[in-house]
């Protein structure tokens, strides 16, 4: 709760009050103007996680802070992903070495994913953002769908990409840290897609909030209504907007269609 509070304050209260004043407009309550903290979404999953971890008993409470202050802000991954579990750097926390071969492993995943980010995902940005300043009204559908494949292919690029170059960084210190994406636009479902887009996130929501929330077994109903649940606070952890939580109960909507 406490980590949930910090979360909230810093990167979802202006939205909460500003909402607030557009379904209420004779309130007019000040919009605070916070400064969001880097990665903060990032460093509050590691911590949740942690938490309970070892709630669950799944490890012992660590001894040495420093242990545990190492992971939450272990600075390769820790503003883009992927969210990684204290148990899958558990050991190496504690004792881990660092080989030639695995440092040059860690290079060629860093040299393709800061290929991804800037030569790809940059480059598309360009036409996107200038297709998608155009007023719709002068906008045709050939144009349109260029923006939108272009955009995919922008986020994939710049998202993978970052996580291809995290990966990398932890594997030349001695981490190693889980894959983030697996060929996300080849699935053939939307349940396919969430097992292989932001593999980390999607992880973490099915083992943090949608099995204990019941998961699939309690009911039909339930596991309709935990869907979306989760699907809805996913949009809303990406950004805190009204758009971010239509993305997320869309998504939520196609989970439970198939």
């Amino acid at each position: 709760a406490l980590n949930l509070a910090g979360l909230f304050s810093f990167k979802y209260f202006a939205f909460f009050i500003t909402s607030l004043n557009v379904v209420f407009p004779d309130l007019k309550l000040p919009v605070p103007e916070v400064h969001l903290p880097i990665g903060i979404s990032f460093f509050t999953f590691h911590a949740i996680s942690y938490l309970v971890d070892v709630y669950r008993g799944d490890f012992p409470a660590e001894r040495k802070p420093i242990s545990v202050l190492l992971y939450i802000a272990m600075f390769p991954q820790l503003i883009a992903g992927p969210i990684v579990r204290f148990g899958t750097v558990r050991k190496e926390i504690h004792e881990r070495v660092v080989t030639v071969q695995k440092f040059a492993l860690g290079l060629k995943f860093f040299i393709l994913g800061l290929g991804q980010k800037v030569l790809i995902a940059n480059t598309l940005a360009v036409p996107v953002d200038a297709i998608y300043k155009i007023a719709p009204e002068n906008l045709d559908a050939p144009l349109a769908w260029l923006a939108a494949i272009g955009y995919g292919l922008q986020i994939y690029f710049d998202f993978a990409g970052y996580s291809n170059m995290a990966i990398g960084l932890g594997l030349m210190i001695g981490f190693r840290f889980p894959v983030n994406f697996n060929a996300p636009y080849r699935a053939a479902s939307i349940t396919d897609f969430w097992r292989r887009w932001h593999i980390s996130l999607s992880t973490w929501l099915r083992d943090y909030l949608y099995l204990p929330l019941g998961g699939n077994r309690k009911g039909r109903v339930r596991t309709y209504v935990n869907l979306a649940l989760v699907m809805l606070l996913g949009g809303l952890w990406h950004g805190a907007a009204w758009t971010f939580l239509v993305w997320g109960a869309w998504h939520g909507l196609w989970l439970i269609v198939e």
